[in-house]
């Protein structure tokens, strides 16, 4: 059977696309392959075309059980013996598959890389005994630290080659920059592979950026021009997914959640539904979508900003499969960008922590352009594109310009006269004039300092945002983002370039200047009613716990850390070390959410009383951190619950929460025992996605049927397991 001949029968396609046909005889001939297309261009056909033709078995490597299931589903369909090897099957099951592999009635096994390379690696001597006649690994930029999706595991595919040398290889993926393909190739040790770059361009999807002002009332107003129309909404958390969802259906439309949290059952039934036309609309989170091939969805439409420009160049690319004309809305305020940092930054990888936050700065720039946004996509993946597209809402608007040199010139010499050495703000309050003592006084002697005071606050954000956009001004710094010069810069100083602005920016968001207020109302009513839990519990009226001022002022100023709670009225070291962490996890669950920073600087500090004994405290920390846990462990062993015993205690519930996950890691504990085990596969997959360095983030993409004490429980039992 030929090629073309095995398209028309297993898939029904008459002509391959983009370099599809190309791909699949270098795999035919046995050799490596790296192919790089965009979503929708057949990235699946390029491996499993091939293993209906070889005689023998393809593994395909994949991130994501979903994804597994989906591909198997559509292969099973079309004729072709497929399955997927995970955790959550039952040795039953694990063993009809070893069955049907030693029989050869499988074409294609697809796996997580762990399940080849973990602790215990018995697989790979298993597949050894049989005819493996290729590997694919698709979303090959996760082996990448420099991709936007870098998964640790992945790093194990380098043995693929030792353990299997004389089988061809095909690593697949639809976006990577040069940076990151260098960097596939080299650590899958691929042998003299041929490499394919498809286009990156889908010239049938309009991609347009609008301020996020009223979200929902923006959203309806765009759904009810496309009633009949299929489509994703994508959102940051889980919560927001389903509460969107429901808002959807008291609107009229047929719309469903879907996020990994979600029973399988439910997410089963919620896609099918989807696909079947029954659902229009489905509101989710990134977990929807990989390996789903649905080709009449119409509009992608993201209600929260995308981490970096791959993950949201992969989810547009889910609308108009077909090739028809298709839709990519974004709704976006800068303070989602804020938001997005605190998932950006890895403790104690700070290398990882400035790429993803290099990302993040790239889509953030993505949502500010005035110019073609198709063109700035297509150079993000270093392919050249003219710089009207026609087809996205900054060219087929018209704006109107003026002469901004000396505006130009004003902002790049004051960063040049602070040394390129700080940050938008400071500059633009350097421009001002600004009499704040945040301004250093050996500054305002500079001849520079003022000469913009005619110029607005906003216009100046705008101005800069341009400057950089264009090329004139870069983002720079490694822990704090500053202003630097570009080789661009020089001409605009000398008068030898022109600048134009744009007259007046509609993509302005006209709220995100007003003054902050003296309080963040909906974060106070939130403290009262976790001191009113912690009241209960204690049995105590509420103000014993804190009192309403100390609220208040957690509420203003918005205290990150224990460090920063100290400073609040009202919290000495013994409330502090009870309820800190309770009281202080909803003000950093709020501040994720809000995109909203501590505004601790802006308090006056308290007066600190001289603690004798601290140090004699400090010393014996440990050895009583030792102790109070054993106490919690004996209490649960007698059969005592959590809250029981931090009554009993006089101490939090999350305290003795965090005793006992301890337990859990060192075994003394079964998981089972805290965590229920179908909430489990959820905090897992969460944890493995979005690490577990901060658990806040963790409990927003959750949502609420999820506590902190099951998410750390969790994490101490993958903990154990890694052992």
């Amino acid at each position: 059977m030929t090629p073309l001949s095995a398209l028309q029968k297993y898939f029904g396609y008459s002509a391959f696309r983009h370099q599809q046909e190309a791909i699949i005889e270098h795999v035919l001939n046995k050799q490596d392959v790296m192919a790089l297309m965009p979503t929708g261009g057949g990235k699946s056909l390029c491996y499993q075309l091939p293993a209906v033709l070889l005689n023998g078995l393809t593994i395909v490597i994949s991130p994501l059980i979903a994804l597994m299931k989906d591909q198997v589903y559509s292969l099973n369909v079309t004729g072709i013996p497929a399955a997927f090897l995970n955790s959550a099957q039952n040795p039953e099951e694990q063993r009809q598959l070893v069955e049907k592999l030693r029989n050869n009635q499988i074409k294609l096994l697809y796996l997580a890389p762990e399940r080849l390379f973990g602790n215990e690696n018995k697989l790979v001597p298993f597949l050894k005994t049989l005819n493996v006649v290729q590997i694919a690994i698709d979303e090959a930029h996760c082996i990448s630290s420099w991709g936007h999706d870098f998964r640790p595991e992945y790093l194990m595919l380098a043995q693929l080659k030792v353990e299997f040398p004389d089988v061809p290889v095909i690593a697949l993926t639809a976006t990577a920059d040069k940076l990151t393909q260098k960097d596939i190739l080299e650590k899958l040790n691929l042998k003299n592979p041929a490499v394919f770059v498809s286009s990156f361009n889908r010239a049938n999807i309009n991609y347009k950026v609008v301020p996020k002002k009223n979200s929902f009332k923006q959203l309806i107003g765009f759904l009810n021009e496309r009633k009949d129309e299929s489509g994703i909404i994508y959102c940051l958390s889980r919560k927001s997914t389903e509460a969107l969802a429901e808002d959807l259906k008291e609107e009229g439309f047929a719309a469903e959640a879907y996020h990994a949290g979600l029973n399988n059952e439910v997410k089963a039934r919620n896609q099918e539904a989807f696909l079947r036309d029954d659902v229009k609309i489905m509101v989710a989170t990134i977990a929807f979508g990989m390996g789903i091939n649905k080709s009449n969805v119409r509009y992608v439409v993201h209600i929260d900003l995308p981490k970096n420009i791959e993950g949201y160049y992969q989810e547009t690319g889910r609308a108009g499969r077909d090739g028809l004309a298709s839709e990519a809305l974004l709704l976006y305020s800068p303070g989602d960008a804020g938001k997005l940092q605190h998932f950006a930054r890895i403790d104690g990888n700070e290398e990882q922590s400035r790429i993803m936050l290099n990302k993040l700065n790239d889509m953030v720039k993505y949502c500010q352009l005035q110019s073609c946004r198709r063109q700035y996509l297509m150079n993000y993946f270093d392919e050249a594109f003219p710089p009207n597209c026609g087809s996205c809402d900054v060219c087929l608007t018209e704006f109107k310009r003026f002469d901004g040199t000396l505006i130009a010139q004003k902002a790049l010499s004051a960063v040049a006269r602070l040394n390129e050495r700080f940050g938008v703000n400071y500059v633009i309050d350097f421009l001002r004039g600004s009499k704040t003592e945040k301004i250093r006084e050996e500054h305002k002697l500079l001849k520079t300092y003022g000469i913009g005071a005619d110029i607005s606050k906003t216009d100046w954000q705008r101005y800069i945002r341009e400057l950089i956009t264009t090329g004139y001004l870069q983002m720079g710094g490694q822990e704090y983002p500053i202003l630097n010069l570009t080789p661009q810069s020089q001409a605009v100083l000398k008068g030898l370039q022109k600048v134009e602005f744009i007259e007046s920016e509609v993509t302005e968001d006209a709220h995100i200047n007003e003054p902050a207020p003296p309080h963040e109302a909906e974060l106070l009513s939130r403290l009262k009613t976790v001191r009113h839990g912690i009241a209960e519990l204690e049995n105590v009226p509420a103000y014993i716990i804190v009192s309403d001022a100390t609220l208040l002022e957690m509420a203003t100023y918005l205290p990150q850390s224990l460090d920063e709670l100290r400073l609040i009225s009202g919290f000495g070291d013994v409330k502090l070390a009870r309820y800190g962490r309770e009281l202080l996890q909803p003000v950093k669950d709020y501040s994720t959410q809000k995109g909203l920073a501590s505004k601790i600087a802006y308090k006056s500090p308290k007066r600190e009383r001289k603690v004798k004994t601290r140090s004699a405290e400090k010393t014996t920390k440990s050895r009583k951190s030792d102790d109070t846990r054993t106490q919690t462990l004996a209490m649960y062993k007698q059969g005592k619950g959590v809250t029981e015993i931090a009554s009993a205690r006089g101490l939090s519930p999350m305290t003795i929460e965090s005793h006992l996950s301890v337990f859990i890691e060192t075994g003394e504990i079964d998981i089972l025992e805290i965590v229920s085990e179908d909430k489990i596969p959820a905090i897992k997959d969460a944890v493995e996605s979005y690490g577990n360095e901060r658990l806040a983030p963790l409990k927003e993409i959750l949502g609420d049927n999820y506590s902190y004490g099951e998410i750390k429980a969790v994490i101490s039992w993958m903990n154990k397991g890694s052992e």
